[in-house]
């Protein structure tokens, strides 16, 4: 069986069908396409707007609730780093496009309006604004990157992971160079890379730890290249930016060739 996760371009979202009640993409996502080059079944985690400590949650409890699937193969793409969560005393709701699953809120620094409580909300913007650092988030992160090849390799599963847009590597970099990150939010002169050398070491050398295949889209030495890139290569990005039928076809492509060389030990 096929595992995958992440966020909306898991999901699949604008690929046609995907506004239906209920959706009929299914078809059109690198997933489905995927399970049906291997012969396999397979479960769609993939969720719109999730943060990666959903994704986390998401792997483990599935993984943890049925010991006894036999899955064969995992894809997981991670989301902006930015993205967290925050339990509120508020109904779920599956039926909106971000889902609040378990009474949990997914939110970033450009959509603290998903929070529903006024004075959590500007706490959490005056928070970005005066104390974020997106260097804790691809700490904990590549953390859970770490831990899902562990993971993998001790229950047989081959994986492919990294993330689900170039912007995760550029902010990465820019961590390491000082450089502005990107989504709203400023660079503090108290937070400069030399500064935090132990963590800047810690950095490099938990991305060379990693294996090309948990690498996607992160740096030349990656197994593959991130799903948006690849979508700008086909000039197929959605008018809200998630890539097309096209460019979800020819992931699964490029999936099923990396697997396939995972397989004969020939990456």
């Amino acid at each position: 069986m096929l595992l995958t996760a992440g966020c909306s371009f898991v999901w699949g979202d604008e690929l046609d069908g995907y506004d239906n009640n209920p959706p009929t993409h299914w078809e059109h996502t690198f997933t489905d396409i995927l399970a049906k080059k291997m012969g396999i079944d397979y479960v769609n985690l993939g969720r719109c707007g999730a943060g990666n400590e959903q994704i986390f949650r998401l792997i483990t409890d599935y993984l943890h609730d049925n010991p006894d699937q036999q899955i064969t193969h995992m894809v997981v793409l991670w989301s902006a780093w930015q993205r967290k969560e925050w339990v509120e005393y508020q109904p779920s709701e599956r039926d909106v496009k971000i889902a609040r699953e378990l009474n949990v809120t997914q939110f970033s620094s450009l959509r603290t309006q998903n929070i529903y409580t006024k004075k959590i909300r500007e706490i959490v913007d005056d928070w970005y604004e005066r104390c974020y650092d997106t260097r804790t988030d691809v700490m904990h992160t590549l953390s859970k990157m770490k831990m899902v090849e562990l993971l993998c390799e001790s229950r047989g599963i081959n994986l492919i992971q990294g993330v689900f847009h170039r912007r995760n590597w550029s902010n990465i970099m820019a961590t390491l160079t000082d450089a502005d990150v990107g989504e709203g939010i400023p660079v503090h002169p108290d937070m400069q890379i030399d500064k935090v050398p132990e963590y800047k070491e810690w950095l490099t050398e938990s991305l060379k730890s990693l294996k090309t295949t948990s690498r996607v889209g992160m740096g030349k030495s990656g197994a593959m290249k991130d799903l948006y890139t690849l979508g700008q290569q086909f000039g197929d990005i959605k008018e809200f930016g998630h890539p097309g039928e096209k460019t979800n076809l020819a992931y699964a492509n490029l999936l099923f060739e990396t697997f396939t060389k995972m397989e004969n030990g020939t990456l």
